[in-house]
């Protein structure tokens, strides 16, 4: 388990630092085990990419669209081979990989409902969109 000291190596605002004290140990309880690989949509920083790592993760692909938090996240990890780094923003998810899904972790920030809109060609498949309340 990593602690709130671990994360003082890494270049970041107040904001993310403060995910880190309120959520650290949120990310223990519904983050852990880590995957081989990990797809971090809306990276921030790399506060969670670190997290990963730290905790068994292999290779982190984060996502983060043009800001501030994209330039610490380039600094924090643009020379290390274990970070892929996607400066987008993204506008839709589709996860369709053929069951690495099962035990999938989503963090939404907002209050949200789930609507089923359609069956897979598959009897197991589904489609979902997330809505605000």
């Amino acid at each position: 388990m990593c602690k709130l000291s671990d994360f003082d190596s890494l270049s970041m605002g107040s904001l993310h630092r403060s995910y880190i004290e309120t959520e650290l140990k949120i990310w223990h309880e519904a983050y852990l085990p880590v995957g081989k690989t990990v797809l971090d949509v809306g990276a921030g920083c790399g506060e969670t990419a670190f997290f990963y790592l730290n905790h068994g993760a292999k290779h982190v692909i984060c996502v983060e669209p043009p800001g501030e938090a994209l330039q610490m996240l380039k600094k924090n990890f643009g020379g290390d081979s274990r970070v892929t780094v996607v400066e987008s923003s993204v506008d839709m998810i589709k996860s369709d990989i053929e069951g690495a899904e099962l035990d999938a972790v989503f963090e939404i920030h907002f209050p949200v409902k789930f609507k089923k809109i359609a069956e897979g060609s598959d009897p197991h498949a589904s489609i979902w969109r997330i809505s605000k309340k």
